[in-house]
């Protein structure tokens, strides 16, 4: 039997798989939002015998043509190094063959960071510097231990903060090892900063629009999310 392996930076996000019965449910690993985690855990479920890995999750848009919710079916992850991470071509046309045709689906690259991307100015260069229309933590670390491990490799990721959309400095860092967020911390924050109540109610509706895009494809895919 094909195994896959899943790897998410949040809990939220690997609660999207629930779609598919548990019995037939990929591996998944939560990464909490830290990328040599998220490369530790991709390497042991690739000598545990996952014969695929896949990042999952959601991402920040940065390109003006990737709203709150677009699905990006990555072709290729920039990592900050430098280095490019290809993703399995037979892998993303069967899932193009899927959900490739719908509205607010993309097939583009995506850029992969160490910490999170906040501002819409550093989110436009990092665009424009690797010609890639998302970012996210996971990809390149998910990416880079498929290699090692000569196994294929794929990315979806829905836009949870679009190009334009700044994040608050305080919010960033507060996700527990397991993916959830320290709640606690967010809001001993919010008391300091109460004029950010509005742009973390924007970010809430954002992330719930690429939770539910993420459902949607995980239902559509299957079990194997499109592996072979």
């Amino acid at each position: 039997m094909t195994r896959l392996g899943v790897i998410t930076g949040l809990a939220s996000e690997s609660e999207c798989l629930n779609v598919i019965p548990t019995e037939r449910r990929p591996t998944v690993r939560c990464a909490g939002a830290n990328s040599a985690r998220a490369q530790a855990l991709a390497g042991e479920l690739a000598s545990e015998g996952c014969q695929g890995l896949l990042s999952f999750g959601t991402a920040g848009g940065l390109t003006a043509d990737q709203p709150p919710g677009s699905v990006i079916i990555a072709s290729r992850v920039t990592a900050p190094d430098g280095r490019v991470f290809e993703t399995s071509k037979a892998w993303l046309e069967r899932v193009q063959d899927i959900v490739g045709s719908d509205d607010g689906v993309t097939i583009a690259g995506m850029a992969g960071a160490a910490s999170v991307v906040a501002s819409p100015e550093t989110k436009t260069a990092l665009g424009l510097a690797t010609n890639a229309v998302a970012v996210d933590m996971e990809s390149h670390a998910v990416g880079a231990a498929a290699q090692e491990a000569g196994v294929p490799f794929m990315i979806i990721r829905a836009v949870a903060d679009p190009v334009d959309r700044a994040l608050p400095g305080w919010v960033l860092g507060n996700i527990s090892e397991n993916g959830a967020p320290r709640y606690g911390a967010i809001l001993a924050g919010l008391a300091v900063h109460p004029w950010d109540f509005p742009a973390l109610i924007r970010l809430k509706g954002d992330s719930d629009r690429a939770l539910r895009s993420l459902r949607g494809v995980a239902g559509r895919l299957g079990p194997l999310l499109g592996l072979g």
